[in-house]
């Protein structure tokens, strides 16, 4: 199997108009178990899914709460719930050395997406990183992922040197 490129991509934060409105909650630790079965249904058979079960989508997520993406930004990460499954999640961390926030997992049940969900979350937790004093966002993403890289680009995003 070929190595997937990853391309990091970075955002200059302002202001967000949300535009439409979904019920949504900071993330909790308590959500570990339903955050781990979202991540697992919403990268499986994806061009990230690299053979991945749930229990290493678990472990996933206890790398996130566990620091080792950075620190935890719970208060910045939100997730829309329905009926009693997890729809949609943006989790971010801030990243070592630099302190600038990582998006870690933006993730949308395939049931739920093209809804807007994952762009609802992503402008959420913009809006609550600058109340924060913070003024960029980075992520990572898989090129060759259209649905994420035309999101991404949209909210402003744009590719930088690895570092």
């Amino acid at each position: 199997m070929s190595e997937r490129k990853r391309v990091p991509m970075e955002l200059r934060l302002t202001r967000q108009e949300i535009g439409a409105f979904w019920p949504c909650r900071a993330v909790h630790p308590a959500d570990r178990e339903d955050l781990a079965i979202l991540l697992y249904a919403a990268f499986r058979g994806t061009i990230d899914d690299e053979g991945e079960t749930f229990a290493d989508a678990l472990v996933e997520i206890d790398r996130m709460f566990g620091d080792d993406y950075g620190k935890p930004l719970l208060d910045c990460s939100f997730v829309i719930e329905r009926g009693e499954f997890l729809a949609s999640a943006c989790l971010i961390c801030l990243s070592e050395p630099d302190g600038v926030p990582l998006v870690v997992f933006s993730m949308t049940r395939p049931d739920a997406q093209r809804e807007g969900l994952a762009r609802y979350l992503m402008r959420r937790s913009i809006d609550a990183l600058l109340d924060r004093g913070h003024t960029r966002l980075r992520l990572i993403v898989t090129e060759g992922n259209a649905q994420a890289q035309s999101l991404y680009a949209s909210l402003g995003f744009r590719p930088i040197a690895a570092t």
